[in-house]
């Protein structure tokens, strides 16, 4: 296990390992939102060799992407639980997730334009249930959001989501 509180963000700049980039003559070639898409793509291929996590400046350093449009696509990844996060002195170390995570059913649901999926996670920060939803309606894997709890809270929160919809349906609410 890695020691964070032994961190040293110069030594570990060195040692970041990243996929094949385009070349800046591909790159600019591309179309605004395919650039936003391949950016997006070359954070989440980097940070999965690098599981133990790396920050935004260790991110352009090693991938050279501005620094502004890394830290947007890397605080929707927060927020969708693809990445974890934890503070080192003035730094956010970026960890990823998904290597962790594993299908909780292997079935996912679809409802209106979206698809769920059930996962467990296990993390340095402990074991959690997530529940990922998907757009639908697009042909990429993007995730549209999430719910993670501590596992041992899930059972918990089922019965509340139950006593809810019981809840709604006494009122009429459908």
């Amino acid at each position: 296990m890695l020691n964070y509180m032994a961190w040293e963000p110069s030594l570990m700049s060195e040692l970041v390992e990243t996929p094949t980039l385009l070349s800046e003559t591909e790159y600019q070639k591309m179309s605004p939102p395919e650039k936003e898409t391949y950016i997006k793509e070359m954070l989440k291929k980097t940070l999965e060799r690098n599981p133990h996590g790396l920050t935004v400046t260790m991110l352009k350093n090693a991938l050279g992407f501005e620094k502004r449009v890394m830290e947007k696509h890397l605080e929707i990844m927060k927020v969708t639980g693809e990445v974890y996060t934890i503070p080192i002195g003035s730094n956010i170390l970026y960890i990823p997730n998904h290597k962790a995570m594993h299908e909780a059913t292997s079935q996912s649901r679809k409802f209106g334009n979206y698809e769920y999926q059930v996962y467990t996670l296990k993390n340095r920060l402990g074991d959690f249930a997530v529940i990922q939803q998907r757009n639908a309606l697009k042909d990429s894997n993007d995730i549209a959001g999430s719910i993670q709890l501590p596992l041992k809270d899930y059972p918990e929160f089922v019965s509340y989501l139950r006593k809810t919809i019981t809840d709604m349906e006494r009122r009429g609410i459908q």
